[in-house]
């Protein structure tokens, strides 16, 4: 590796810099990242030469200040997940004493749409441990190729990032408009339209995203399209449609797949339950928040949020039919079935509501004592939010639960 470290480079006087000024690489060379520095006249590049990456930092204008060079098999390279699908890369060039951190990604939920996907970028400057300068790029100025890194690194034959993190094995594409695009293939268990979707939405560019997702979902090669186009149409500001999501969120829940179907169907009872992009109905609202807590699937894949706003839903009163006392022994349930998900909000809800229920001696608690006593593996209603040793435990633990919430369900009456 190189070493060229320059002081002008960490001090990084605070001059004001051009508009027009451009992040350069060398015409040699590929832009991985690049962007103008935030209050200054500076540019940060890391580019591709070859089998190397490359570190360029200086003045819009003229040459560079420090220029640092890797090769790929040996550069500091992490990942992070970020926002939607997309992934934060951060790469270290070392210098000495000093190492060069840039990191590129996407932030969302920021003022004013805490749904827009905004291109970010980092430097920091350590010397030993010490940080000794931390700069950003200045808005709208970041320019990046989403994963060209990890491209060219796997071409080469590395597998891991600097923490030993595997590289995932999916294939890097660049879509192009949606309507010059082939038609949807199967492709393993996805499709080629769901796979450039994924793509786009990793480049930040989601309304892309959703061109591929709603042709995926058109398709009808598997429900993953549907999800992903659902999700984007009720929690996008900008490409929000709530008949839409709706419609492609209705057929996921409706489907048999395990690990979407519930989470589609937690979105839409929670749409009813609140009344956010569709009609308050709070018996809509139980079906679909039953199905994504309880029913969806005989495998007893859920989701716990779900059995969150379940467990809402039933203290609301969305099954006036129910007695007061029912209808808290039904929300403990939910709780306690979010809570065998290993989520850890929702078991101190269930943790709360059963203290609260032997504090005032409540009823439910009585009759769930008494259902409980006669099955396994939890013979007492505490024994429903305990933590489980294994998977086959967790697994009965969950058929329990939902032969309970049948049993609660079908009941006519509870004791008051």
């Amino acid at each position: 590796m190189k070493r060229n470290w320059s002081a002008g480079a960490m001090l990084l006087c605070a001059w004001l810099f051009s508009a027009d000024a451009p992040a350069r690489c060398m015409d040699v060379e590929g832009r991985v990242a690049a962007c103008r520095i935030a209050g200054q006249e500076k540019t940060l590049a890391i580019c591709l030469a070859g089998d190397e990456a490359v570190y360029r930092f200086g003045p819009a204008q003229g040459a560079d200040e420090l220029v640092l060079r890797a090769p790929l098999a040996q550069l500091g390279y992490f990942r992070a997940d970020g926002a939607q699908d997309t992934i934060d890369e951060t790469v270290v060039f070392g210098n000495g004493d000093h190492s060069y951190r840039a990191r590129f990604g996407f932030r969302d939920g920021l003022a004013p749409d805490p749904t827009e996907l905004r291109g970010f970028g980092e430097l920091e400057v350590r010397s030993k441990d010490k940080t000794v300068a931390a700069l950003t790029c200045a808005a709208g100025t970041v320019e990046r190729v989403p994963e060209l890194l990890l491209d060219k690194m796997r071409q080469i034959g590395r597998e891991r990032t600097t923490d030993a993190v595997e590289f995932p094995n999916y294939d890097i594409v660049y879509p192009g408009p949606v309507a010059q695009s082939p038609a949807c293939e199967r492709d393993s268990n996805v499709d080629t339209c769901w796979s450039q979707g994924v793509s786009a939405a990793r480049g930040g560019d989601l309304g892309l995203a959703l061109g591929y997702f709603d042709k995926s979902c058109d398709a009808d090669l598997g429900p993953q399209g549907c999800y992903e186009a659902g999700k984007l149409y009720l929690h996008n500001r900008k490409l929000r449609d709530y008949v839409r999501a709706h419609e492609r969120l209705s057929r996921v829940c409706d489907s048999d797949d395990i690990g979407q179907g519930p989470y589609a169907c937690k979105y839409l009872g929670w749409m009813h339950h609140t009344g956010i992009g569709a009609e308050k109905d709070p018996e809509q609202a139980w079906t679909y928040l039953s199905r994504a807590c309880f029913l969806h699937n005989p495998e007893s894949m859920i989701d716990a949020e779900g059995c969150h706003f379940l467990a809402e839903a039933a203290l609301a009163g969305a099954r006036p039919r129910l007695g007061r006392s029912q209808r808290a022994y039904l929300a403990y349930l939910a709780l306690a079935m979010g809570c065998a998900d290993d989520a850890e909000g929702i078991c101190t809800q269930a943790k709360s509501m059963l203290a609260d229920a032997r504090t005032a001696s409540a009823a439910w608690l009585a009759r769930c004592d008494e259902d409980t006593a006669a099955a396994s593996p939890a013979r007492e209603c505490a024994g429903l939010i305990a933590p489980q040793a294994d998977y086959e435990t967790g697994q009965a633990l969950r058929k329990q639960l939902l032969s309970l919430f049948r049993g609660a369900t079908d009941a006519a009456h509870a004791p008051e």
